[in-house]
């Protein structure tokens, strides 16, 4: 039977009991609380505006032993049935807001049987996919990213580790600018990560002073992260 939204793959995250899901001709069908479908994600939307300025989420899906594409997930809120967008990456939009969440909208996801689902949750920098990066607007985003993360993580935040530095996937090479005008390139990810190869960071502990990233290529992605293991 297909295991569908609200299988994380992040186990510091609560993670509410969702309903069973049904199977009728192969296809199985789960529906459950938006609010316990996307775990956390209450509690993230309810900071304050000013705690989350430089920083937001992702859901995304990791889909195994079927095709993607036959993964289907609505949101059913105020009567509407609204289809969630699944993109190639995983990444669901829109995701439900405050108000949905708040009066009881559902969330149903369809697939063949043989699928399993999971989620996992991501944290990035709203400042947009460009060349050019506030520095001390992304330093401000790791720590609004701890605070969110715990935030989202509940009673379990004591075992989430800790973001320290911004990935900028597809960023290519990269250099930081410092206060008093110097310059230094950033590192690079090696082969031992969840990024390829190669992704230019930055880790504000590590280049205080850091007021402008520059990329040679403007990046996929612009993510918060902890460190390798």
């Amino acid at each position: 039977m297909m295991a569908v939204v609200g299988l994380l793959s992040t186990p510091v995250v609560a993670q509410p009991k969702l309903p069973d899901a049904t199977t009728a001709n192969g296809i199985s069908t789960q529906t459950a609380n938006a609010a316990d479908a996307f775990p956390g994600l209450k509690a993230f939307l309810a900071m304050p505006a000013s705690q989350r300025s430089q920083v937001n989420v992702f859901y995304v899906l990791r889909i195994k032993h079927c095709d993607a594409s036959q993964v289907h997930v609505t949101l059913k809120s105020g009567g509407r049935s609204i289809p969630l967008n699944v993109a190639g990456d995983g990444r669901i939009t829109p995701l439900p807001t405050a108000a949905q969440l708040n009066s009881g909208a559902t969330v149903t996801t369809t697939g063949p049987a043989s699928c399993t689902v999971g989620m996992k949750i991501k944290v990035f920098s709203p400042q947009g996919l460009k060349q050019d990066y506030d520095a001390v607007g992304l330093a401000t985003g790791v720590k609004q990213g701890n605070t969110a993360m715990g935030k989202i993580a509940g009673i379990l935040a004591f075992g989430l580790p800790k973001l320290d530095r911004v990935n900028f996937v597809g960023g290519a090479d990269g250099t930081v600018t410092f206060a008093n005008g110097q310059t230094k390139p950033l590192p690079k990810t090696g082969a031992n990560g969840d990024y390829p190869a190669g992704t230019p960071y930055f880790v504000p502990s590590q280049m205080g002073g850091a007021v402008k990233i520059h990329l040679n290529a403007v990046p996929r992605a612009v993510m918060f992260d902890n460190a390798p293991k």
